[in-house]
């Protein structure tokens, strides 16, 4: 047996013992995404009830949504999937932490150190490091600080033979942690959760359609969550040489990849590869994946950056929002003033993109949407609701897009960015929102008298 292979099996447990080792009150801070620890969330929910409290911070609960259900766990998240959302409505126990997405290990070491660090990786290679696979994100970084500044921290991997070793750099630690940093070894076969895409409604082809309108050759691509960029994805198999560099890498950049469409040559940083810093898809995307020198999976310091983004060339970030007001603030993780998401790298990726040679930022949404009660209302508000909370403030906002047309607002004063917004909205209400215009003080009437916007403010507009 090699000296790698006994110092695995000397650190190696079963979920049982290491849940019973727990103690009431300890803090567990576990992987992210796909990087979740599920199997060691199955063991809480099945060994874990004497760990009362147990706090638990993740973000999302991709899997094993039961574990919030558990009447000992009280979780900490910076942003909200369906299961902490149920939790939240449920049991109160599910608190938000508003973050953006690269301060990610700048909390981590603020605040007090967890007393367990939990990832899931794929096997050993033969070095005996262990591959983050489908989430570099933070732990990347994080891991190696807390077995350097906190050593009471457990560190605890979870090995899963169906996780796929996804490739780094070296300069960023090859999306590796040395055996060396870790103090235990769980092992799990559970295959990875696959995110299947929607089928889109006509609304979001129309809205992926207008968006698709804006994208250039050799444009480079961040694709944010939600069924309308997984479609925009899909339009813009037409386009040449493109790039990728974004946070998430999803099934929309493989089916562009698999097109010939990308081809990472004039990306201006790290050239040659699509960048991602956490993935989600189906078996065939993680498959891919696997052992590809096409692709590297960083730390998200440097993935979502804003300095990094301002040296790709032309950075095109596609992100979804839920409601925008007249000025142009957009909410991209609340619904009035319940958070919904959580702010990620939304504001990052539409920020920096701003910086980069021939960038730009699209946010896109539905003009109306179905409330529970089945009334219909606008996305498109004159005003947001009292408590609502802004991702994206009304000065960073370029373009955006709806099903019947894109504005770009940047740069346009209040009264033609509220005209404009009027023009991309639901045309059941385009005649209300003038009114509530008229009523917050905004002089649309005089901009008859003003110069209008060059036409290249408007695209695909009715």
């Amino acid at each position: 047996m090699s000296h790698h292979a006994e110092a695995y099996r000397s650190r190696l447990v079963s979920y049982e013992e290491l849940v019973a080792g727990i103690q009431p009150g300890s803090s567990l801070l576990l992987g992210t995404w796909l990087g979740q620890p599920h199997g060691m969330m199955r063991a809480l929910c099945r060994f874990g009830q004497h760990i009362d409290p147990l706090y638990i911070s993740t973000s999302p609960a991709s899997a094993v949504g039961e574990l919030l259900n558990q009447p000992n766990v009280f979780c900490s998240s910076t942003f909200l999937g369906p299961h902490e959302r149920a939790a939240r409505r449920v049991r109160n126990n599910v608190f938000y932490t508003p973050l953006q997405y690269t301060e990610a290990c700048k909390a981590l070491r603020t605040n007090r150190p967890p007393d367990y660090v939990i990832v899931r990786t794929a096997p050993p290679d033969d070095h005996g490091s262990f591959n983050l696979s489908l989430a570099s994100s933070w732990a990347q970084y994080a891991i190696p600080w807390f077995a350097r500044h906190a050593p009471a921290t457990h560190i605890v991997v979870e090995v899963n033979p169906h996780m796929p070793r996804v490739p780094g750099l070296e300069e960023f630690g090859n999306n590796r942690i040395p055996l060396s940093d870790v103090h235990v070894v769980v092992e799990d076969d559970t295959p990875p959760a696959e995110f299947v895409t929607p089928e889109p409604t006509e609304t979001d082809v129309a809205i992926a359609a207008n968006v698709t309108a804006l994208v250039d050759d050799r444009a480079t691509i961040q694709l944010g969550i939600g069924s309308i960029p997984m479609v925009i994805g899909k339009l813009l198999r037409s386009r040449k040489n493109l790039g990728i560099h974004t946070e998430m890498f999803c099934q929309s950049h493989l089916d562009l990849i698999e097109a010939g469409s990308v081809t990472n040559d004039h990306k201006g940083v790290y050239d040659g590869v699509s960048v991602a810093t956490f993935a989600l898809g189906e078996q065939r995307l993680y498959r891919w994946l696997a052992d590809n020198r096409e692709f590297a999976m960083l730390p998200v310091e440097e993935v979502n950056a804003i300095p990094v983004l301002a040296r790709v060339e032309n950075m095109t970030s596609i992100n979804s929002v839920l409601s925008i007001d007249l000025s142009g603030q957009s909410c991209a993780h609340c619904l009035g003033s319940q958070t919904f998401s959580g702010v990620g790298g939304a504001f990052e990726f539409a920020y920096g993109s701003q910086f980069s040679p021939g960038g730009k930022s699209i946010l896109c949404l539905p003009s109306r949407r179905t409330l529970r009660d089945g009334r219909e209302v606008s996305n498109i508000v004159a005003r947001h609701a009292e408590g609502a909370r802004v991702t994206i403030p009304e000065h960073c906002v370029d373009w955006v897009v709806t099903e019947f047309g894109a504005v770009r607002l940047k740069f346009l004063n209040l009264e033609w960015r509220a005209a404009a917004l009027i023009r991309i909205a639901h045309p059941r209400y385009r005649d209300e929102l003038t009114e509530q215009a008229l009523a917050t003080g905004l002089r649309l009437s005089e901009l008859s008298r003003h110069h209008a916007p060059p036409e290249h403010f408007f695209s695909s507009t009715d």
